[in-house]
């Protein structure tokens, strides 16, 4: 029954009596007149209890009478119908018992008359002292109260369990629709709206401080006492039934009241937790965000102890602006803006309005890249696919003037930071199971980023308010578990945060349970982006002509599994005017097949432009740039930096010169070793950087750097000795880096890394080159070899053609070109050494001439590089067995 029977033996061994019913009968109590059978055994019992009042003629006192009715007081509607309410059958009908508590019984019912439902609470003799007083009080509740607050008070004539008439009061509250709060918390999606924390708080917060504010309370903020309509107009609505203000026995008002505050706190917590298990990879702070984890906190601490103390809380935004001044003078102190022309890369810069300003377009290939239709953009590493790519892209409060949003809306993903790699194919999976699994994710995800900065434009005001959501919430709802989605106040979190918030979780829900092969609900095939697309299009009117570029940035492997890449594959396939497909990878890590095994057509499903090639540099005929207008190109790169980062000239020669040495002079002092053979000048540097910006800039930020050239100070020519210091080194760090390039390859049977294979490789090609130009000593015109030619046609074995692929994927080889023989004039490919690499090498960068090798020699090369480097040619087997020391560099003048 209640915490009485618990601390008494002779209570329990009373209600546990089979023969209660006639000791009962016996006490004959009259509920009217308050009389009752003083001879009874019972009395003893009540006496000794204090239910009983001083005096011979004392009568029960209010605790005699709740303990009584307790036993005496229930309502059987299951076995004797509405009869059993007595005179409340006159106006209700349908009875349903609700709970049957310490201090009421809660009834559920129809009204005769008007048929609506209402919840009736009939309040046991002896729990209050003055019912009628605190219904009147509870009058001055706003209209909009979260409390739901009676609408009616009766007086009932009942009969208890021994047929004797009872008055009761009763009052009459709305019937609420939804679940309760219990319920809510164990549903699947409850998570879904990480806000749902703050409107909880903020909501029943407000509700109990107009109460307290009264001079009442609630009394039993249980969570089956809190009723939840998630799909109310407006937002999730949290309401308080069952109020029990003035019907709590004998439990002090102070009670009472700690006793709301208690339990208010509980269910905070109780919620954030079951919120914080269906995340477990995120922690509860960033989950719902600082500003309002701050609030929470501060609402749960021992300093709330009142509700006035928890709304001032929950309004009070003080701490997270100290927050955010703390972070942002952490930020400014710790990070300081660097000067440095090494922020090439778009992901290497923080501030898209800065990646913006600095991007240097070569326009042809812009022209190209921009166009409408799916493209892979390929290169060398560092030509700028990546910067090409994010070009596009829409990013609020960095203005381009390469793309208008409005025609062209860029959904960029920045493949290398790894969202995709979980997506990786198990070996559990069929091909139809991988593919439908794979492409609802990928959709999911689409549609989650689309919405992420479509809602990030509309905050920063560069793009308008939607005019309506409702269609696209109706498509997005297929995605969410019942009840679907939810939204709080619009002053929380606007509906279209909310569409954000909930494709943010469904992706996260679904992508932990890949291990299960958990396919989510709802249509998951590209014909989805299409209409979500579409309506996106109609909801918002900054997009009503545009067309979506989806924007995959490094897609090949290892960071876009292969699986995935299929399925990128099939949205290029679904040709349509909404939406088209760019990607860009490293050379050879994208494989063009869709789920089906189709191969994809260059020319006909997608168009790859090759930076590398689009900046070669050629005769009219051979479709190449004319040398000057490629240093046109670089020279801008330089000089946007030159302005940006506020140097006194925006001319690089003023810092580098141009005129110290020539290529034909550097190669003849090379080749004869003798002094003066410095890498300098702005020719030199641009020709090594080799058609690749990341080259060009690491050059000249390092040649600053060695030179000590400041920005503020007047410029001046660095010297040819600091130059050459400078190029060396990033030529020689260049090529040491190879080495560290993970992974492993099988060779002869045998598992060896990857990186340290491209290095012998390269560290050989680089030394036959060095022994070929050494050779040309005594000729007039020195021929510089920087290429490998084959010599017939003959397919390489896979281990040797593995590590050529590597080569030309890691760009130490350009493979982008053919071209005629010399022996046979027959057209055959030729595999170009980047240029970076010269340096490291002594060499020079004008290509006069190619090494022409067979099939067997190349993979003599490819295989066993050292004992190439020694007889893999006849000039190579006339030589010395030297190899040159390449990271212990001594200055030979």
């Amino acid at each position: 029954m209640n915490g009485i029977i618990a601390r008494s033996d002779d209570v329990l061994e009373f209600v546990s009596d089979p023969k209660i019913g006639a000791r009962l009968l016996e006490l004959d109590y009259n509920w009217e007149t308050g009389s009752f059978n003083r001879e009874a055994e019972v009395v003893a019992l009540l006496r000794r209890h204090g239910y009983i009042e001083e005096g011979p003629a004392g009568g029960l006192t209010g605790m005699g009478r709740l303990f009584l009715s307790r036993l005496l007081i229930h309502f059987d509607v299951v076995s004797s119908g509405d009869e059993a309410m007595g005179t409340l059958a006159e106006k209700y009908e349908g009875f349903r018992v609700i709970s049957s508590g310490k201090n009421s019984i809660v009834v559920e019912a129809r009204h005769r008359l008007l048929g609506t439902n209402v919840v009736l609470k009939l309040v046991r003799p002896g729990a209050a002292t003055d019912i009628r007083h605190s219904v009147r009080m509870l009058s001055g509740l706003r209209s909009d109260s979260a409390i739901v607050a009676p609408q009616d008070f009766l007086e009932v004539i009942a009969k208890d369990a021994l047929g004797k008439p009872v008055r009761l009061h009763c009052l009459v509250f709305p019937f609420i629709e939804g679940i309760t709060f219990r319920e809510f918390l164990q549903q699947a999606n409850h998570h879904l709206n990480s806000q749902v924390a703050i409107s909880f708080a903020r909501q029943i917060g407000r509700a109990l401080a107009e109460l307290e504010e009264l001079g009442a309370y609630h009394g039993d903020l249980h969570d089956g006492n809190i009723m939840v309509d998630q799909h109310a107009k407006g937002g999730i609505r949290f309401r308080i039934v069952d109020i029990s203000f003035g019907a709590m026995g004998s439990l002090p008002f102070e009670v009472c009241r700690n006793n709301d505050l208690a339990n208010y706190k509980q269910h905070i917590w109780r919620l954030l937790r079951a919120q914080r298990a269906s995340v477990p990879n995120m922690s509860i702070r960033k989950y719902i965000g600082t500003r309002h984890y701050l609030k929470i906190m501060d609402v749960l601490s021992p300093g709330s102890q009142s509700f006035a103390t928890v709304c001032r809380a929950l309004q009070d935004d003080g701490g997270y602006a100290s927050y955010v001044l703390a972070k942002e003078a952490f930020v400014t102190e710790k990070f300081e803006t660097p000067v440095s022309f090494r922020l090439q890369r778009y992901e290497e810069i923080i501030d898209p309005s800065v990646a913006v300003e600095l991007f240097v377009p070569f326009e042809q290939l812009m022209e190209k890249i921009r166009d409408y239709g799916n493209i892979y953009v390929s290169g060398n590493r560092g030509s700028g696919k990546s910067t090409y790519l994010a070009s596009l892209a829409f990013f609020p409060n960095a203005s381009s003037d390469v793309v208008d949003f409005r025609q062209t809306f860029g959904v960029y993903f920045p493949c290398r930071q790894g969202e995709f790699a979980p997506l990786a194919t198990r070996s559990d999976w069929d091909g139809a199971l991988d593919r439908r699994l794979i492409t609802g994710i990928m959709i999911v995800k689409i549609i989650r980023r689309t919405l992420e900065i479509i809602s990030a434009g509309v905050s920063a005001k560069e793009l308008r308010e939607p005019t309506q959501l409702a269609a696209l919430r109706q498509l997005l709802g297929q995605f969410v578990p019942a009840p679907g989605i939810v939204s709080v106040e619009s002053d929380i979190q606007t509906e279209l945060e909310n569409l954000v918030s909930t494709m943010v979780r469904v992706e996260m829900d679904e992508v932990a349970r890949i291990p299960d092969a958990f396919v989510g609900p709802g249509e998951r095939e590209p014909r989805v982006l299409m209409q979500f697309f579409s309506l996106v299009r109609d909801a918002f009117p900054d997009l009503i002509s545009t067309r979506f570029h989806l924007l995959f940035d490094d897609a090949g492997a290892p960071y876009v599994p292969r699986n995935v890449q299929a399925v990128i594959n099939d949205l290029m396939l679904s040709s349509n005017p909404l939406f088209c497909v760019k990607l860009s990878a490293e050379k050879l890590t994208f494989d063009f097949k869709n789920s089906s095994g189709k191969a994809l057509e260059n020319g006909q499903d997608y168009v790859e432009h090759d930076i590398s090639q689009i900046l070669f540099i050629g005769s009219a005929g051979s479709g190449g740039l004319a040398r000057r207008e490629l240093e046109r190109y670089f020279r801008r790169i330089i000089e946007q930096r030159l302005i940006h980062f506020q140097y006194q000239s925006s001319d690089i020669t003023d810092y580098l010169g141009d005129q110290q040495i020539s290529v034909e002079r550097l190669q003849d002092l090379l080749s004869r070793q003798a002094h003066g053979a410095y890498y300098a000048g702005w020719s030199t540097v641009w020709n090594i950087a080799d058609r690749t910006p990341r080259n060009l800039l690491e050059i000249v930020s390092e040649i600053f750097v060695v030179s000590n050239i400041d920005r503020k100070e007047a410029p001046r020519v660095a010297s040819t000795r600091d130059q050459d210091r400078a190029i060396r080194t990033i030529s020689e760090k260049r090529l040491e880096s190879l080495s560290q390039i993970s992974g492993t390859i099988i060779i002869d049977g045998q598992r060896v890394s990857l990186g340290r294979r491209l290095f012998e490789v390269t560290s050989a090609l680089g030394s036959t080159f060095r022994k070929y130009l050494r050779a040309e000593a005594d000729k007039r015109r020195k021929r510089q070899y920087l290429a490998i030619e084959r010599n017939d046609f003959a397919d390489l074995t896979s281990e040797a053609e593995t590590v050529l692929r590597r080569l030309i994927t890691f760009g130490v080889l350009d493979a982008g070109r053919s071209g005629f023989a010399r022996d046979d004039v027959l057209k055959k490919p030729f595999y170009v050494l980047n240029r970076i690499y010269c340096p490291a090498f002594s060499i020079g960068y004008q290509r006069d001439a190619h090494l022409r090798l067979s099939k067997g020699k190349l993979e003599m090369l490819l295989l066993s590089p050292a004992a190439f480097a020694k007889q893999g040619t006849s000039r190579l087997r006339q030589g010395d067995d030297s190899m040159p020391d390449l990271f212990d560099y001594r200055d030979p003048r």
